[in-house]
């Protein structure tokens, strides 16, 4: 039989991103502090744009201004809030174990490794020459070396380069992927560019190995730099939280980022006949590309207003009563609520912050897988591995519990989890066993 070999037509669609879609989606990602910066190199470079400038009112209009009104109040009391000194890194760390360190002992022991991470974010001591200093119980050290682990940024704390990526790679929920099996077992065949030999280790093609690299790169091996300059980079929030007796109201902080105007001089040359074409021309270029960023900024706002507003309608009770009462949340579970696809709500709660009257939040903080209950229900792992925290602080030190103990104490409170899952969570929470913490 002759094979005969003719062309064919085959029509083949491909997705591709415009560059306007992939300025939406970088605007997007931004944390605010970058924004801020991106926007005012923007108007330095766009003639079309301008930043809107609020007049100063003369002495006679002053007095028919209401300066004790509730939102000028609260903005004066914003801005005031953050005329302070850069923040160090270490003061930064502090702020954050004051907030979530229960008990006097661990502040104690908290504010002791906080003085001995170095600028970039290591910490250069180990647990046993922690323990002889401060006189403290290794598991103690541990305990709360644990807890600052989870502070911002993630990475803090970590003793070496592969567990500071490890810390960033968990924080993603992302353990298990490609990315953190290569950091997990192979970082020292990665310096060492062995790329054929990770996959062949891994039983993936080698083109995977790459990808996942890629994910690796955009990690942050030093995550104490941006505190260790002379103007500290501070930590913005994106939005305020504010009580109303027992309703919460969620506010864009449009106090940090300036609104964004057409320049009007540059609108009124492109109707004049007397103009060069190719300057008409360059105008008409620069005016497009003005209105998609104000219109790009203006969808981010909105965006990430819709995102805090559902997570603080699903957090409510942690809002009113700490950690323990927060629920299961994913990402499916806020886009469904906002109407946005999942991958732009993880763009959204990366890196923004929410400002509550009990601290600033990143809104990943609110995210929580589920432990399915007898009743259907799903009860937060993150509220779990609370109680088991302070079931555990809490135990006699002579006689600590046992995982089994603790199952049937969470049975007690209507929470159903298995012995095998109460191990792993006190192994990610760095708890020894009973029989280790006995003293």
């Amino acid at each position: 039989m002759q094979l005969e070999l003719k062309p064919a037509n085959k029509l083949t669609y491909k997705f591709r991103l415009t560059p306007q879609m992939r300025l939406s989606i970088n605007l997007l990602q931004m944390p605010l502090v970058k924004l801020k910066e991106f926007v005012a190199k923007q108007v330095e470079e766009n003639p079309l744009l301008e930043i809107e400038k609020l007049e100063a009112p003369t002495n006679e209009a002053e007095s028919d201004l209401n300066y004790n009104s509730d939102e000028d109040e609260e903005k004066q009391n914003y801005r005031e809030s953050l005329i302070t000194n850069p923040v160090s890194l270490q003061e930064h760390l502090s702020k954050q174990l004051h907030l979530l360190a229960n008990i006097e002992d661990e502040r104690k022991i908290g504010e002791f490794i906080i003085e001995n991470v170095n600028d970039d974010g290591y910490l250069k001591i180990s647990i046993e020459e922690m323990a002889k200093v401060s006189q403290a119980a290794p598991s103690q050290i541990q305990k709360v070396l644990s807890l600052i682990q989870t502070f911002d940024p993630i990475g803090v704390g970590a003793r070496d380069l592969r567990e500071c990526l490890l810390l960033q790679i968990k924080a993603k929920g992302e353990q298990n992927s490609l990315a953190g099996q290569i950091i997990d077992k192979y970082l020292p065949y990665l310096e060492k560019k062995r790329f054929e030999f990770i996959a062949k280790k891994l039983r993936v093609p080698v083109e995977r190995i790459k990808e996942a690299i890629k994910e690796i790169a955009n990690l942050e091996p030093k995550p104490g730099r941006s505190f260790n300059t002379e103007k500290a980079v501070r930590l913005i929030p994106d939005c305020l939280l504010k009580r109303n007796n027992d309703k919460y109201e969620v506010m864009l902080n449009d106090w940090e980022l300036p609104s964004l105007n057409l320049n009007p001089k540059y609108k009124r040359m492109l109707r004049q006949e007397d103009i060069a074409e190719d300057t008409k021309e360059y105008l008409k270029e620069r005016l497009g590309a003005a209105k998609f960023l104000i219109n790009a900024i203006n969808n981010r706002k909105e965006t990430i207003k819709k995102v805090a507003e559902a997570i603080v309608y699903i957090q409510k009770d942690f809002l009113d009563n700490g950690m323990q009462n927060l629920k299961p949340m994913t990402l499916s579970q806020i886009a469904h609520l906002v109407d946005k696809h999942k991958s732009t709500v993880s763009r959204t709660v990366n890196n923004k912050y929410l400002q509550t009257p009990d601290g600033i939040f990143e809104l990943r903080h609110f995210l929580s897988s589920g432990v399915k209950q007898e009743n259907g229900e799903f009860y937060s792992s993150k509220a779990i591995k609370s109680k088991i925290k302070e079931l555990i602080e809490n135990e006699n030190k002579e006689n600590p519990l046992t995982d089994q103990q603790i199952v049937d104490l969470l049975k007690l409170e209507n929470i159903s989890i298995s012995r095998r899952a109460i191990a792993k969570y006190r192994h990610q929470l760095r708890i020894l066993s009973s029989q280790s913490r006995q003293e």
